[in-house]
């Protein structure tokens, strides 16, 4: 991507005026800092997403930071994310994704507000961004996905981005309040999958590749961060084999 690439504002974002656009690249840049300086974080691949059109990512979600992580690491693209409230009980961070553009979900789930929304943002060219576990994992592992991501997969049908995170689950563990200031994070992005043809063999095999591909992604950000430490991070232990197998929640 060129630099003048940067301020193609109808290409990178149709449905955002400029200056949420300017917000976007400004707190990225702040985020990224932080990243970079406390959690020397990596980010692999992104270089495919392409620069205009719509596309959804499907992220793991292993802590607080994926938001910012996804953010940064596919910064020339603005999405919506879709994600759970209990992101937002975090006062700081909710304000900062609110600000993004995100859409909160109660728990409850089936929200059509949400799924509307997201198709909108699609239909002009935009992107969205959803976690299909609905909440931060347990255990570090890629957990069971809502099944109510089918639906937005099925009527959207742009193209799909599998990314996977890992290293930030250690950094930043659902029983921590705040994240530790050391312990590294890297993410990669896979590759494209066509979403009209995603469901070919039906949904729930769909659901089953997703769940593969952002795991593999998963493992191949922890063998990188491996490399990069001179194996000391992240420390051995059960995250360094696959997941368990995808089990769906409605």
């Amino acid at each position: 991507m060129t630099f003048g690439g940067r301020f193609r504002v109808g290409r990178r974002a149709p449905s955002r005026p400029w200056y949420k656009l300017f917000w976007w690249d400004a707190c990225s840049f702040l985020c990224l800092v932080w990243l970079k300086v406390f959690h020397r974080m990596i980010s692999v691949g992104f270089e495919k997403i392409p620069e205009e059109g719509p596309v959804i990512f499907v992220s793991n979600h292993q802590s607080y930071y994926d938001p910012l992580i996804n953010g940064c690491a596919v910064n020339r693209r603005q999405y919506s994310a879709i994600a759970s409230s209990h992101l937002a009980r975090f006062k700081p961070l909710g304000w900062l994704l609110r600000s993004y553009g995100t859409v909160f979900v109660a728990a409850s789930a089936g929200d059509k507000g949400a799924l509307k929304a997201a198709l909108s943002e699609l239909q002009q060219g935009s992107c969205v961004l959803i976690y299909p576990e609905g909440s931060r994992c347990e255990e570090g592992f890629v957990e069971g996905f809502e099944k109510g991501i089918l639906l937005l997969l099925k009527r959207s049908k742009a193209t799909v981005y599998p990314i996977g995170i890992d290293g930030a689950f250690e950094v930043w563990p659902r029983a921590r309040a705040l994240p530790r200031l050391r312990g590294r994070i890297a993410t990669v992005c896979g590759e494209p999958i066509d979403g009209g043809a995603l469901f070919a063999e039906g949904p729930q095999v769909a659901l089953e590749r997703l769940h593969l591909e952002i795991d593999t992604l998963r493992l191949k950000a922890r063998r990188i961060l491996r490399e990069r430490s001179g194996g000391k991070w992240p420390p051995s232990g059960p995250l360094d084999e696959p997941s368990p197998k995808l089990q769906t929640r409605s």
